[in-house]
């Protein structure tokens, strides 16, 4: 199973809490400017980490956070070189040498991995790819060799806020580097007595490999000078046997298509399911910023669409049926039906071969929104490179069609909710009805009440579980430029949580799959008198409707204003 895309479209935070929700096992590697990093995942489980800076390592990273002495690293690291075929990694060595404790290397390997994040979460551009026959877990990284069969499963939900809340510090702070995160990494003796720009083997720890292996392993490509992709460089073997100027023709179109102004239409988000290479690097050419990601695991597509929605996009899924002797139509017409019955506003196309005519009439019957020419190689083989281009071209023609948000009817679900807050006579009914349709779209919800100058907690919705109403022990002072403080001025705030936001909401009710996060004020008298908190809990996130919710807020407010101005009359 593979699957990629580029961290523009689809965050590392969300890749990793889609990683983490469909338990998957692989190697997780991002490519960026700066080179290559590997998160590796075990059952959804963040088990390892190679950061892009080779001068940072589990040794060097636990000497710096004061949990290991650097005599106790370099004699280890002696010992290391000096066992030949029975060395082991530098973990494990210091572990079973009772040099540090079993938790001490737990944390060391926290940090590492919490580095790793960080410095890809830096990043303006790069893609990622999972992986899943390839474990890159290096010598120097890893905790245990397979033989010893001992499983890490660190705690990826608590790893990837703790590397949020470092990233928003920094960011904040402008100090926003590998080493302000962790301390300074020391400089070999030949830099600190020179000036010269040369790095040599020893200045990087390297000068052991040739007693390891004569192949460079691959998570020492970050020295290496950097080779610019391009599609012949990605798609080199995928096209053997056709000759070298039709293949050059494609390629020229292709690069043709990168230059190409944004399309209107910036929340459309296109998902690829498809097994062949070629028509990944065509559709993902076609759609430029549009393309979220390509997978080849059907299970993969429901976590990424949910995400997608949750982020506010319109995703398009686009379903390659394949050649004709690769594939079962039956099994895609199933999958179409399911996704249509899952999703019943999702536009759905489909990439199949013109002579497929049993596939074409199943797709229609299950509700395909539509049949996009594929090229065949199989049945078409003189015109296969120009049969791919004007696949290209009916992609692109159909992608520039309007595919914006669909149009829900949500009437009757909406005017049963707006009734229901004018039906309410008592302020804290009023909150609870509102907090009874945010959670109508969100999975768990608070309501806060406005107290002097603190946020007091009250009732809750789907805490404990699904729909049920609890309350919730959680009083604070909203911290001046936090999340808490825009919606006390009366903003509507739908964005990834803040660190305020996860130190107390989140020590209250628990960490949410997905970061994304609403606080909904409601004002009476042209004063905030009570927030609404809402997230997604355990799952990935839909569209929230944030037009409706907005305008039920306001109603809400409308209707204490005509409880409290009634009340008042009532008194004189």
């Amino acid at each position: 199973m593979s699957f990629e895309g580029d961290l523009e479209h689809l965050p590392l935070v969300d890749v990793i809490q889609l990683l983490h929700q469909t338990g998957k096992t692989g190697t997780l590697t991002l490519k960026g400017a700066k080179g290559e990093s590997q998160l590796v995942f075990r059952d959804g489980f963040i088990v390892s980490a190679n950061h892009v800076n080779n001068s940072i390592r589990i040794g060097q990273v636990m000497v710096d956070m004061g949990l290991l002495s650097r005599e106790a690293l370099e004699r280890t690291l002696t010992e290391q070189r000096n066992a030949g075929d029975a060395r082991k990694p530098i973990i494990q060595m210091l572990i079973e040498n009772g040099t540090v404790e079993t938790q001490v290397a737990y944390q060391g390997l926290e940090a590492l991995i919490e580095m790793t994040i960080v410095e890809v979460l830096t990043w303006t551009r790069g893609t990622f790819c999972l992986d899943v026959d390839k474990i890159v877990v290096s010598d120097e990284y890893r905790y245990f060799p397979e033989k010893n069969n001992q499983q890490i499963n660190m705690n990826t939900q608590s790893i990837l806020m703790d590397a949020l809340r470092i990233y928003d510090e920094r960011k904040r702070d402008g100090t926003l580097t590998s080493e302000s995160i962790f301390g300074n990494m020391p400089l070999p003796e030949a830099q600190r007595g020179s000036g010269s720009a040369e790095i040599s083997a020893a200045d990087l720890g390297l000068e052991e490999l040739e007693e390891l292996e004569s192949r460079i392993p691959t998570y020492f490509s970050a020295i290496q000078e950097e080779v610019v992709e391009t599609a012949a460089s990605r798609l080199r073997g995928e096209l053997a046997g056709i000759p070298s100027h039709e293949q050059q023709e494609l390629f020229s179109y292709l690069e043709q298509l990168a230059g190409r102004a944004p399309a209107p239409g910036g929340d459309l988000g296109v998902v690829l399911l498809t097994s062949g290479r070629l028509m990944r690097e065509c559709c993902a050419s076609v759609c430029g910023p549009r393309f979220i990601c390509a997978t080849d695991d059907p299970d993969q597509l429901e976590p990424v669409l949910d995400q997608a929605l949750s982020r506010e996009k319109s995703p398009l899924l686009l379903l390659d049926a394949g050649e004709p002797s690769g594939r079962n139509g039956r099994d895609l017409a199933a999958l179409l039906k399911q996704k249509r019955e899952r999703f019943p506003d999702l536009p759905i196309a489909l990439l199949v071969t013109p002579a497929d005519y049993a596939l074409c009439a199943a797709a229609q019957e299950n509700g395909v929104s539509a049949l996009l020419p594929r090229p065949s190689r199989e049945l078409r083989p003189d015109t296969f490179i120009a049969d791919t281009i004007n696949s290209c071209r009916a992609l692109a023609a159909y992608l520039d069609r309007d595919h914006g948000k669909p149009a829900q009817d949500h009437s009757d679900k909406f005017r049963n909710q707006f009734l229901t807050l004018a039906e309410r006579r008592d302020p804290p009914e009023v909150t609870f009805a509102l907090l009874q349709a945010a959670c109508g779209v969100f999975r768990r919800g608070v309501t806060m009440v406005v107290v002097r100058s603190e946020l007091i907690a009250e009732r809750a919705i789907g805490v404990d579980a699904a729909g049920a109403v609890t309350s919730v022990k959680l009083r604070l002072s909203p911290p001046p430029e936090s999340l808490y403080q825009r919606a006390l001025d009366g903003e509507i705030c739908y964005c990834d949580a803040d660190q305020p936001l996860r130190d107390t909401m989140y020590g209250a009710i628990g960490a949410p799959l997905t970061a994304k996060a609403l606080l909904l004020p409601v004002k009476s008298f042209g004063r905030v008198i009570a927030v609404i908190y809402a997230d997604f809990g355990p799952g990935t996130g839909t569209d929230p409707q944030l037009p409706l919710l907005e305008i039920l807020s306001q109603h809400a407010g409308l209707v204490i204003d005509n409880i409290l101005y009634r009340k008042r009359c009532a008194q004189k």
